[in-house]
């Protein structure tokens, strides 16, 4: 078993495609290929299945996985170690949901940079679904999220803050100002994220409990579009307190008078096999610090 078969295994699977893992690793598609099947050979599994759909892993592969990872990632923190300097260096791959990426990290990675320069971060603006495989799966080193509560296998989780999340609309809209019923909501027109975000999926449940099984709305994939379409008078919008502070203050979104009766939290996951590679190390303390988290 060579590194170079497992580096080919960990990029075939990330991109799901033999010539994208090519690319990746500056490789000859053959060679990825040729890797593969020697690495397959001494295994003695197959580890994707290849069909028409496309490649995917098998259980073998699957469970092979989160291994390769660690010998690939153990192997760059060893030789980052053999050059170890009094500056703290390395990469490091950090994911988070749009929410936390544009309002709560900006200010946590200029001190990185700042502090820390030779610390080379690949950013990532992902969806909750993707940042859990990728946390699970070991190809994100620190992954930041939105939810209720979180548990991940094999992975540090720690809460860094509460993540208030309310309805907002125009003030000129007919609910501004009144105590609201949850039925009342199913008259009007909502603007949310993407089914499978945790705050669109109990906002949905709330309304179908209350006897709304159809109501109107939009699905999005983006903060900024969701406000500008509230502001737009396109509808209500479902977002955290976070995202609209601005439009608050300026009085052109207005807090709706009704409790989505869930609580959400933004959380910070790590790969609790690298946590004490130096890079991984100095990034968490610095995080715990900046959201003071106890």
């Amino acid at each position: 078993m060579k590194l170079i078969e497992l580096k080919s295994f960990l990029a075939v699977a990330s991109h799901s495609s033999f010539s994208k893992a090519a690319n990746q690793l500056n490789y000859a598609h053959s060679s990825v290929t040729a890797q593969i099947k020697s690495l397959e050979y001494n295994l003695g599994e197959d580890l994707f299945v290849r069909d028409r759909k496309g490649i995917t892993l098998t259980e073998a592969g699957k469970r092979f996985h989160k291994y390769a990872r660690q010998i690939v990632d153990l192997s760059r923190d060893g030789m980052e170690a053999v050059h170890n300097t009094p500056k703290v260096a390395g990469r490091l791959t950090i994911g988070a949901v749009e929410t936390i990426s544009t309002y709560r990290l900006p200010e946590l990675l200029y001190k990185i940079q700042k502090n820390a320069p030779d610390i080379h971060i690949i950013f990532k603006t992902m969806s909750d679904r993707e940042l859990y495989e990728c946390i699970k799966m070991g190809t994100l080193d620190v992954a930041f999220m939105v939810e209720e509560d979180l548990v991940v296998s094999n992975t540090v989780v720690t809460k860094i803050c509460d993540e208030p999340v309310s309805l907002y609309a125009r003030p000129d809209h007919p609910l501004v100002g009144k105590q609201i019923k949850t039925v009342e909501l199913g008259e009007y027109h909502h603007l949310l994220w993407a089914m499978g975000c945790c705050y669109s999926d109990a906002f949905a449940s709330r309304l179908q409990k209350a006897g709304c099984p159809s109501f109107g709305y939009m699905e999005f994939i983006n903060t900024e579009t969701i406000k500008q379409c509230a502001l737009s008078g396109l509808g209500i919008a479902t977002l955290t307190d976070i995202t609209v502070a601005k439009e608050v203050n300026e009085g052109s979104l207005v807090k709706l008078n009704w409790d989505l009766g869930e609580v959400f939290s933004s959380f910070m996951l790590w790969n609790k096999y690298r946590a004490d590679y130096p890079a991984l190390k100095y990034f968490i303390e610095e995080a715990i610090t900046h959201f003071k988290v106890c």
